[in-house]
């Protein structure tokens, strides 16, 4: 079976391109930089790399012509949001059987953030097209941690407005995993599949975890709004993004994401992975 990514370049694209070869399939690269594909894909069998504007529905169809199943894996927001709305209708022209494509969890026009809206939107316009549609809805990846590794390293402490609401954060590999499974597996087509992490966490009890691992302390500081969004400016985030992070800040105190699913370990045959093993994984970063 053939399958095209889309966003095969990002960290759970690049991860489901390498998952699908693993298994032996056939797997089309639909990417705006050629060479950043080849150097993270090396030569492998059974990977055509297409260089595609995705934003000519035209040249997507052809690209996808012969192709089975789809994974889309994009923003929801700005350009991405609105190329994303493309390749769909682009899918349909194309006739595949199956498009895959990475949302988030609670994605709905009620949610409190931004990216929550702009998934369900996009799942509109699918249902709209009517389209053969399954998606992937992970929580928060555990791998957002990442981006407060800079304010820790120079503070030990990281700042936000989310204190209290909970979330079981997803580690990115468990997602690709489980979407290589949806890909190569028509009994999992037709539905959405929410991935959650093991157990719910705050903010300052995952700074608590990591301060397990440093064997230092690291201090959650809440913040205002308008302290937190001049914070994220000043520090280079675009004002649209730090409106996103806000956002899924009060998504988050709102208890959007309190719960927590088996999804994972149905899909994948394995138990989700912690946010100790990934914060284990990547101390350094912090240090």
């Amino acid at each position: 079976m053939k399958t095209a990514v889309i966003g095969a370049t990002g960290r759970i694209g690049g991860e489901v391109v390498r998952g699908l070869l693993a298994r032996q399939q056939t797997v089309t690269a639909l990417v705006r930089d050629t060479a950043k594909a080849r150097q993270m894909f090396g030569p492998a069998e059974n990977l055509d790399i297409r260089e595609t504007d995705l934003g000519n529905p035209a040249e997507v169809q052809a690209t996808l012509d012969g192709t089975a199943t789809v994974f889309l894996a994009m923003g929801s927001v700005g350009i991405e949001g609105n190329l994303q709305r493309a390749v769909v209708q682009a899918t349909a022209a194309a006739r595949i059987t199956q498009l895959v494509r990475l949302s988030v969890l609670n994605a709905s026009p009620s949610s409190l953030g931004i990216n929550q809206r702009a998934h369900w939107n996009i799942d509109f316009a699918a249902q709209a097209a009517g389209i053969p549609y399954t998606t992937i809805r992970p929580a928060i990846f555990s791998a957002s941690l990442l981006a407060a590794a800079t304010e820790i390293r120079a503070s030990r402490t990281w700042t936000g407005l989310a204190d209290n609401g909970r979330v079981a954060l997803t580690d990115h590999r468990d997602v690709a995993e489980a979407a290589v499974r949806v890909l190569t597996d028509p009994v999992t087509w037709g539905t959405h599949h929410d991935l959650t992490g093991p157990r719910l966490l705050t903010w300052p009890e995952t700074m608590r975890l990591l301060s397990g691992e440093l064997g230092e302390q690291i201090t959650f500081v809440t913040a205002t709004e308008r302290e937190l969004l001049r914070r994220l400016t000043s520090l280079g985030v675009p004002p649209g993004q730090a409106e996103l992070l806000i956002t899924r800040e009060w998504a988050l105190l709102a208890g959007e994401n309190e719960r927590t699913t088996s999804t994972v370990q149905d899909l994948t045959g394995h138990p989700p992975r912690t946010v100790e093993a990934f914060l284990r994984e990547n101390l350094e970063q912090f240090r």
